[in-house]
């Protein structure tokens, strides 16, 4: 059953990583809707500390163990981010996200779908 919730959170994440990387128009219309918006940040909070939680506990069998744990705990630590700022430092960080050139979210679009990517073959070989 963990393998299914890790299969998930492979593709989940490796989908958020190729829209980003393909359309990073995409990145600052995201960040304004999860940041400012209370139901979406509420849920995609929840999400992310979940997939986070699931990253550290459910990974222990996989060979790299480490990387899944420290990409869990930063999960973990930027939802409860997420969920606890005030609103004027998440109106900032939008702000600074939009000034952001385009490469800069295709560059970060390739690494989460990288890291997905190596995720879902850690699962396969090892997992």
């Amino acid at each position: 059953m963990a393998d299914l919730f890790m299969a998930l959170t492979s593709l989940a994440w490796g989908l958020a990583g190729l829209t980003v990387a393909v359309v990073p128009a995409m990145g600052p219309v995201w960040a304004k809707r999860i940041l400012l918006d209370p139901w979406p940040r509420f849920w995609f909070g929840q999400v992310i500390l979940l997939i986070g939680l699931l990253l550290m506990i459910g990974t222990t069998d996989l060979t790299a163990f480490w990387v899944w744990a420290v990409c869990g705990a930063l999960a973990a630590i930027k939802a409860c981010l997420l969920l606890g700022a005030p609103v004027s430092w998440r109106e900032r960080v939008r702000q600074w996200l939009g000034t952001w050139p385009p490469w800069l979210y295709r560059a970060g679009g390739t690494i989460d779908l990288a890291l997905a990517v190596c995720l879902a073959a850690d699962l396969i070989l090892h997992g």
